[in-house]
């Protein structure tokens, strides 16, 4: 665990298997963020741990959204002691129900200590946020953002020039369309995040941060997506991106790398 004299504040990317999901550490001077807890114990754990390298501040954790490899991992981030849990109403109320849908989802090999019962894998939130709010961390002030797309609630956080945006943004594979997700809301939550004056670096939950030019190119094609779906005689939107964006995720690294 960092002490005192070694924590910095700062934003810091944290990647791990099974989804290669990245994690977010947002570090002020009096607590940390912790932006998705992966997709059961292992998983949480190792990004726990590479959490302890950088802060021994408590933590906080907030979920950008209801999807097995983004919050199955909150249990065990109580047990081991974390105790101050963020999100959206929406998500406080789905969260169950993604559970027990979910769960069949997870590769066993990955997540061997997944319990059989999903109700295991919940946390009541003891804070919920909503479009404007803002979380001080102690000299570090992160704005919450709600908008609706790849699910029905996504939330982005805002820090000075960096966007963490969740699954709203994927780099090296396409963007994923579960049964959740509205294509038609997602383009537009795409216009309305580029309309954010002053970003610069957008952080996806797969993949590395991009520019506002890739996110630009995407909300094109979810949006193509989008009217494709619209139109019966239209063919496979999905196959059709993943034609055009072919898979070229970076190896797992499982530590953290600053990004601010």
């Amino acid at each position: 665990m960092a002490d005192s004299s070694e924590e910095q504040a700062g934003i810091y990317a944290i990647t791990t298997d099974p989804a290669t999901l990245n994690s977010y550490l947002i570090v002020g001077t009096s607590r940390a963020l912790l932006v998705d807890t992966g997709s059961g114990p292992w998983q949480a754990a190792r990004i726990l741990e590479a959490a302890r390298t950088v802060t021994g501040l408590p933590i906080a954790v907030l979920n950008t959204h209801d999807h097995w490899d983004h919050f199955f991992g909150n249990a065990h981030m109580k047990a081991e002691g974390v105790d101050e849990f963020l999100a959206s109403e929406r998500f406080a109320h789905d969260q169950a129900a993604s559970a027990w849908l979910q769960l069949a989802e997870v590769p066993a090999t990955d997540e061997p200590d997944l319990p059989t019962d999903p109700t295991e894998l919940i946390v009541e939130p003891t804070q919920v946020v909503a479009h404007g709010d803002t979380i001080d961390l102690g000299g570090t002030v992160v704005t919450v953002r709600e908008y609706s797309g790849h699910t029905e609630s996504d939330i982005v956080l805002q820090l000075s020039d960096v966007l963490i945006v969740g699954d709203l943004i994927e780099e090296g594979a396409p963007p994923q369309f579960g049964d959740d997700a509205q294509p038609s809301a997602w383009a537009q939550t795409l216009r309305d995040i580029l309309a954010i004056d002053g970003i610069s670096v957008y952080c996806p939950g797969h993949g590395e941060p991009v520019d506002r030019a890739f996110v630009q190119a995407q909300a094109d094609d979810v949006a193509a997506v989008a009217a494709q779906l619209a139109d019966p005689d239209a063919g496979d939107a999905e196959v059709s991106l993943r034609q055009a964006q072919p898979f070229t995720y970076l190896p797992s690294i499982g530590e953290a790398k600053r990004i601010r």
